[in-house]
């Protein structure tokens, strides 16, 4: 039985985006709208889990996720609105549901404010390679989830 999953999803880190409020066509009641940006981020993040893990059952128990998005640039997307789209695709495949998470760890990796120029450091331009503490990388995001036993919850007492 696994007790961890573990997988990078290639491609820039999306956030959740917040779904557009219509009323009903009767007029009684709303609904909402899942931007596509969003769903097609969500796809992305499931389809790259069922690949690595085809057969995998979800987890039943108290989870824990560790996730790190490498950002494509420095714009200031919200860690916890990267981290809500995250969680949300993997409903049903990875846990039964993300009210099973009771630990979380977050990360955002930026790439560097200064590259190396031709004459020395100089400001990173639009199309500079990414980079982080001057190695270069993709955008790309690693997700890390196990199951709690047990003996990790006693840790926390």
């Amino acid at each position: 039985m696994i007790s961890e999953f573990r997988f990078v999803v290639p491609g820039p880190p999306q956030s959740k985006g917040r779904p557009r409020v219509f009323r009903n066509p009767s007029g009684k009641g709303m609904h909402g709208v899942t931007p596509k940006k969003t769903k097609d981020a969500e796809n992305r993040v499931y389809s790259t889990f069922i690949t690595k893990y085809p057969d995998a059952q979800p987890f039943t128990g108290d989870v824990e996720v560790a996730l790190a998005f490498w950002m494509p640039d420095r714009t200031g997307k919200d860690w916890d609105n990267l981290a809500k789209l995250a969680t949300d695709a993997l409903n049903g495949v990875a846990y039964v549901d993300d009210k099973q998470i009771m630990k979380a760890t977050v990360r955002k990796i930026l790439p560097d404010k200064r590259v190396q120029g031709k004459r020395g450091m100089r400001n990173r331009k639009a199309g500079d390679p990414l980079t982080h503490d001057g190695v270069p990388y993709q955008a790309h995001t690693h997700i890390y989830i196990s199951e709690i036993s047990q003996i990790g919850k006693e840790q926390w007492q």
